[in-house]
């Protein structure tokens, strides 16, 4: 793992590297002999593409897994930047300055309460390892300026599509729900997917605005079914830990079914946006749904 401040990369094997924002946000560095691919942006705290140059010498393209500012707030440096058909209104669009500034005043609330979790872990269990611990914000940034323009696209994907990068080439599968855009990529000469935010190693946001639970399931059993069986690790954006078993995949695809036949217990709470929801709580996940969903879709 090397520290770059805001930053940690660590070499995952394969030339693939995760960029992380701990424990916010993963983005990796895909690296084939002529070219290397960036899967997001991150949140645009600090420059992300000042450390992918670090990494890599080869001719940079974004590919955005979907539309939300915590995966391209990172794009405006960069020229080649490719997103699903689908996104591009949703990537026109700026951030609401309210939801940066929010997120900011959560970051210290986080930090205070992380001081807890580490005082019971330096004691009992030594499970954290340098990567997984939060950071501050940078020295400098200021949160009353941070913005996230919007994206410009230079090249727009479709499902089916393939990124040639010389050595290595990638699969493009649209996998709607947790978005209407969202995407993932395929490398299948490695095994490696990665998954944006459709796969998780915590909760799968199935409320936010835009998403559909009933799409996002699909997406996901079409993952279990045509992926995982030549797939070796799954790479997700969030919770901290860049890797995953491939068949992760398939709890996650039959736990939203499981959801319409048998529902586990679940937590009801607001959200955010003030939509009643319910987290479904599962072994290694959970999924967040909105009542009025839950209590009325018909079976799949």
């Amino acid at each position: 793992m090397t520290d770059h401040g805001w930053f940690t990369t660590e070499p995952l094997g394969d030339d693939v590297h995760v960029i992380a924002e701990p424990p916010h946000v993963n983005s990796y560095l895909i690296i084939g002999t002529r070219r290397a691919v960036l899967f997001d942006t991150g949140m645009g705290i600090a420059s992300i593409r000042e450390v992918a140059q670090r990494l890599t010498d080869r001719d940079l393209l974004v590919v955005n897994s979907h539309s939300h500012w915590d995966h391209r707030g990172g794009n405006a440096p960069f020229s080649q930047i490719a997103i699903h058909e689908s996104g591009l209104a949703a990537f026109a669009e700026p951030v609401p300055s309210g939801e940066l500034t929010a997120f900011a005043g959560s970051v210290a609330e986080m930090l205070d309460k992380f001081k807890v979790y580490r005082e019971i872990d330096d004691a009992y269990f030594r499970l954290l390892e340098p990567q997984y611990r939060p950071r501050p914000l940078p020295p400098g940034f200021d949160p009353a300026r941070w913005s996230i323009p919007p994206t410009v696209p230079s090249q727009l994907l479709a499902d089916g599509d393939r990124l040639d990068l010389g050595g290595r080439v990638l699969d493009v599968l649209h996998t709607p729900g947790h978005t209407g855009d969202s995407i993932c990529l395929f490398d299948p000469a490695a095994g490696r997917l990665f998954a944006g935010d459709t796969l998780a190693t915590g909760p799968h946001a199935a409320n936010l605005p835009g998403a559909d639970p009933d799409r996002f399931g699909r997406s996901l059993r079409r993952l279990a079914t045509d992926i995982v069986p030549r797939a070796s690790v799954i790479h997700p954006s969030h919770m901290l830990r860049p890797a995953a078993p491939a068949g992760l995949v398939r709890e996650v695809a039959d736990g939203f079914e499981r959801i319409r036949a048998d529902p586990p217990g679940h937590t009801a709470f607001t959200d955010m946006y003030g939509t009643p929801v319910r987290e479904y709580w599962f072994g290694r996940f959970s999924v967040i749904v909105p009542e009025s969903w839950a209590r009325s879709a018909p079976a799949a």
